[in-house]
């Protein structure tokens, strides 16, 4: 009896408006430069970047794409050409799609768990797994990047826990 009391309260109740979760297309993985200050020098007016990149536009994306290197980070003399994808520079059709790259400052990638549309924002959850002890130049890092349809909403990242 109690069961069938219970079961018309929980459909009455209102239920909580869910987020949107918005498809994600894998676009690119790979090195890339980090922006670089002098040893001990960080600039007070300006706050630590995100690791969040947004790509609208031609424009933004070019300024994405020579942040990539053109040379692989090798101890040979002279260090092998990238093989990255992205220095061919692919066309985007930016009318229908948004880039968003994820960087960090470890050989360990960033990986996109999730992207959500809550009508005021979309929001980006990412995991940033466990840093593997790893010899690299101090101003490389590593990328991921992803392809989202267009919108004109604000984008917040969030972090999860691997």
């Amino acid at each position: 009896m109690k069961i069938l009391l219970t079961l018309p309260i929980f459909i009455l109740l209102p239920q909580p408006l869910a987020a949107d979760v918005i498809p994600v297309k894998p676009f690119a993985q790979g090195i890339i430069r980090l922006p670089q200050y002098p040893f001990g020098k960080t600039h007070k007016s300006k706050p630590k970047p995100s690791p969040l990149i947004v790509v609208r536009n031609a424009k933004e994306y070019a300024r994405f794409l020579d942040r990539i290197p053109k040379k692989q980070i090798s101890k040979t003399r002279p260090a092998p050409l990238n093989t990255d994808p992205l220095l061919k520079r692919p066309r985007i059709g930016f009318q229908k799609h948004t880039l968003l790259v994820l960087t960090r400052p470890s050989m360990t990638r960033p990986k996109f768990t999730k992207v959500t549309d809550n009508s005021k924002s979309l929001d980006v959850t990412a995991e940033f797994p466990r840093e593997l002890p790893a010899a690299r130049p101090i101003h490389i890092g590593t990328y991921t990047a992803v392809l989202i349809p267009q919108s004109a909403l604000p984008i917040r990242l969030k972090t999860g826990q691997p």
